[in-house]
């Protein structure tokens, strides 16, 4: 949710509490009552209503571009890195790599000259 409609959200949630609160002192329970369960009934349609709107589509995860990379050499077990290494957490990723270069692994190392995605 981005910044602006998060703070929307909690001025309205506080309007409605405090609205609630008001009729709660200024009048007897029996109306306070039915007041509060139009306020409560409209703040579920309101919540609703936004649910649907905004899509409940998770947030796009992060685009990894690698281009143009150098060699990866790993000598001894070790590991040899000139792309991106990253881990996957679950999210979606969008990821592109072209060009790369070349990779050399002597014995059980690894090389990477693109994406690796653990």
């Amino acid at each position: 949710m981005q910044g602006w409609k998060k703070s929307a959200l909690i001025v309205a949630s506080c309007a409605l509490v405090a609205g609630m609160v008001i009729v709660w002192v200024v009048v007897d329970l029996g109306t306070a009552d039915g007041t509060a369960s139009v306020i409560g009934a409209s703040a579920g349609v309101v919540g609703l209503v936004y649910a649907l709107i905004s899509g409940g589509s998770p947030a796009p995860g992060p685009t990894l571009t690698v281009a143009r990379t150098g060699k990866a050499t790993a000598r001894g077990g070790g590991t040899a890195n000139a792309g991106i290494t990253m881990p996957a957490a679950g999210g979606q990723v969008s990821a592109t790599a072209e060009d790369t270069g070349d990779t050399e692994s002597d014995g059980p190392g690894e090389a990477n000259t693109g994406i690796r995605l653990t």
